[in-house]
């Protein structure tokens, strides 16, 4: 097999036949063997009806649908583990990444000796406000993870299987296949498509799932978030000595220092809300390991079609 092109699915029931039938045009003018990977995250809106329909008419799309919603990185994951091919193209469902350019990125990164080409999300269509909040956290993140991400990075990209082996091989309960790549620092370039507009639905990325995303990610990747609270710490304790010769500056100088509770609630205020925030820090990373020791399994399948019937 020469390609697998895997799409989780989630909220876009209607993009389906149009992305299966650009797909499958794309990819045979490539004169490519390819299989079609459709991972039915469990939005209850209708996905899976509408995958079952496109696999049982053709048997180069294999249809995947899970018990419960788990997520977009793990419906990656799971693609990925039961694509055969030699290389591995995830893309959104909703025909914001063309499948039109999928040669672009076959071509590259089979002429250039490359193991990833990631794609540049150029002109993105989602609002001013999204676009800020995506750039401010892949600058902590970038910071945090210890790894240079550009925020025009998305799911679209193609790996090669050896790429991908070693994505399987991880046991990170973080399942982010484009950041996993970056970590890798296999040789690899970029190219720069145009973001096209979302064909159905709507995105249900919400704040809450990119602030629940955004924690699991960093802890995953990186230690270094510890080091922010010891750092606020010292930070603190250095400002403190500083207030306390002041105050005492005062005193010698016999300067009016009135008295009052609020230097004191501030203080207070201030290390009760740094060692909080420390221990909860402390916590999401032993939380990460309990669920390690739990060893449950990423996500269960519910039903799939065209699929081998190894268990991965």
């Amino acid at each position: 097999m020469d390609i697998s092109v895997v799409v989780p699915v989630y909220g876009c029931p209607n993009a389906i036949p149009e992305l299966h039938r650009r797909l499958v045009e794309t990819l045979d003018k490539m004169g490519a063997s390819y299989e079609i990977i459709l991972v039915d995250d469990c939005d209850e809106m209708g996905s899976w009806e509408e995958v079952k329909k496109v696999a049982l008419k053709d048997k180069r799309v294999k249809a995947i649908h899970f018990t419960r919603n788990c997520g977009q990185g793990r419906a990656v994951a799971a693609g990925v583990y039961k694509a055969t091919g030699d290389w591995i193209v995830p893309m959104d469902c909703d025909l914001q990444d063309a499948p039109e350019n999928i040669p672009i990125l076959y071509d590259k990164v089979r002429q250039g000796g490359l193991d990833v080409v990631f794609v540049r999300r150029q002109k993105r269509k989602d609002s001013f406000i999204v676009q800020s909040l995506s750039k401010l956290f892949h600058k902590v993140f970038s910071y945090l993870a210890e790894i240079d991400f550009d925020y025009s990075l998305g799911t679209y990209l193609i790996a090669s299987k050896r790429a991908a082996d070693y994505f399987r091989k991880s046991r990170d309960r973080g399942r982010d296949f484009t950041m996993f790549l970056l970590w890798l620092g296999l040789k690899a370039d970029y190219v720069e498509f145009e973001h096209d507009r979302r064909y159905d639905g709507k995105s249900s990325f919400t704040f809450r799932k990119k602030w629940e995303h955004a924690i699991s990610t960093m802890t995953t990747f990186s230690n270094r978030i510890l080091y922010v609270p010891i750092t606020v710490g010292l930070a603190a304790a250095v400002g403190s000595v500083l207030y306390v010769l002041f105050v005492f500056a005062q005193f010698i100088l016999k300067i009016n220092n009135p008295e009052g509770w609020n230097t004191l609630a501030a203080a207070l205020f201030f290390f009760s809300g740094l060692i909080l925030s420390t221990l909860g820090v402390i916590g999401v990373y032993l939380g990460n390991i309990f669920d390690m020791n739990k060893d449950r399994p990423l996500y269960v399948i519910q039903e799939e079609i065209n699929c081998d019937e190894e268990n991965q």
